[in-house]
């Protein structure tokens, strides 16, 4: 009944007393490591809270002058004719670098196509300059005059003729009458009739041709007035055709000029640079033939940036620079900050025609001003590219665990723009 009191465990347990109670012993480490262990997690936890994480965006570019890169494109196809000026020569706004000849050779003409036109034209020239010579001696009016005299003279004796033509005829007139009663009385014969008939007649057509003679020296007269007249009026509708002639070939000549021979002018004052090109070589329309620097400007970083880091910058951005002329692991890092954005991306062919770079989209234009003009003791030169780390933004190390695509800006959540940046 005893037994039924306790339960059969506790008395086990007392009879096994004597071989003694269990201890687990305890390492002298466990408090410091549990302590480091501690210590770092609120280091963790503070780094994570405190620490922050700077973003950035690779691009690509190259050096160019401030007030920019000019440069100068072939306005026509054709074959380098002359060349006025070297690589790094200082030229004028509107000097001529060079000529490009057009000239198309013909075997049938024996020469070129556009020397034929020329010497065609020429020939045209030169006859309507006779012509024009010949108009100005017809100015003097001494000739015209001189008509006018005869032809007064010409009245004068027409009209003296004719009075006595008129008198002539009216006496034969006079005559005919006093012997016509004789011819009534048989005492005149009908031959002799005749002859004072014919007198008569005659008479009266010697007047009419005395009439006839001054209506044409009056004639005469009117025509040579009329023309002294109308000289001025006459000779300067000729001088005009003639001018008007003159002008279109010299259009024509000019345009074939323009097409033999094409001179290619400096849109600007500056300094020929990336010049490569010899007399005689063959050109195509539209190619770049060289770039035109202006003096003594300071020198900036062109880039060119995706649409998910412009929105991410402003003026005063901080880049970071890397000249592949200057190694970075020799000469160290540069640095710059941004100065301008463009306010719209250009398309890909856009940039591929004005730097000559591959490009398969959209980019903005990003100018950088450039801390330093030279490298160590190594001056920068215009058109050296340049690699460019751009400073996108600046958060705190929990929020990049936070925030989904934060560290992955090419992945598909939409890209942060300018206006919701925070």
């Amino acid at each position: 009944m005893h037994e039924d009191l306790f339960r059969r465990e506790m008395l086990d347990a007392r009879k096994q007393r004597w071989l003694g109670s269990i201890r687990l012993p305890v390492s002298r480490m466990g408090w410091p490591m549990a302590g480091l262990a501690l210590a770092a997690l609120i280091a963790l936890l503070a780094l994570l809270g405190f620490g922050r994480y700077t973003r950035s965006e690779s691009a690509s570019g190259q050096l160019i002058p401030r007030g920019g890169l000019l440069n100068v494109s072939a306005p026509a196809g054709g074959r380098i004719a002359r060349s006025h000026v070297v690589e790094g020569q200082t030229v004028a706004r509107g000097q001529t670098l060079l000529e490009i000849s057009a000239e198309l050779d013909s075997p049938a003409l024996g020469a070129g196509v556009g020397q034929a036109v020329g010497a065609e034209l020429a020939l045209q020239r030169q006859r309507l300059l006779a012509e024009r010579d010949a108009i100005e001696r017809e100015r003097d009016t001494d000739s015209l005059r001189q008509r006018i005299d005869d032809s007064q003279r010409r009245i004068d004796l027409a009209d003296a003729q004719l009075r006595l033509r008129r008198e002539q005829a009216a006496q034969a007139e006079r005559l005919s009458r006093q012997v016509q009663p004789l011819r009534a009385a048989k005492l005149l014969s009908d031959v002799q009739w005749q002859q004072y008939e014919t007198t008569r007649i005659d008479s009266l057509s010697r007047v009419q041709d005395a009439q006839r003679e001054r209506l044409d020296a009056a004639r005469e007269l009117a025509d040579a007035r009329a023309a002294l007249a109308d000289l001025p009026r006459h000779l300067s509708e000729r001088r005009g055709r003639i001018e008007r002639e003159l002008a279109d070939i010299a259009q024509d000549d000019a345009h074939n000029e323009g097409r033999r021979r094409i001179a290619v002018l400096a849109p600007r004052a500056g300094r020929i640079s990336g010049w490569a090109l010899t007399e005689g070589q063959a050109i195509g329309a539209g190619q770049r033939l060289f770039s035109l620097l202006p003096e003594h400007a300071p020198l900036q970083a062109e880039l060119w940036l995706p649409d998910r880091a412009i929105g991410l910058i402003a003026a005063g951005t901080p880049v970071t620079l890397r000249y592949p002329a200057f190694p970075y692991q020799t000469y160290g890092l540069q640095r710059g900050r941004v100065a301008q954005i463009a306010r719209a991306p250009l398309s890909a062919q856009d940039i591929r025609e004005r730097t000559g770079r591959p490009a398969d989209a959209p980019a903005w234009r990003v100018l950088v001003d450039l801390d330093r003009q030279q490298v160590a003791s190594h001056a920068l030169q215009a058109q050296m590219r340049v690699d460019a780390e751009l400073q996108l933004e600046r958060r705190r190390l929990y929020e990049f665990l936070v925030l989904p695509g934060v560290l992955a800006p090419n992945a598909s959540a939409p890209t942060t723009t300018q206006g919701d940046a925070p």
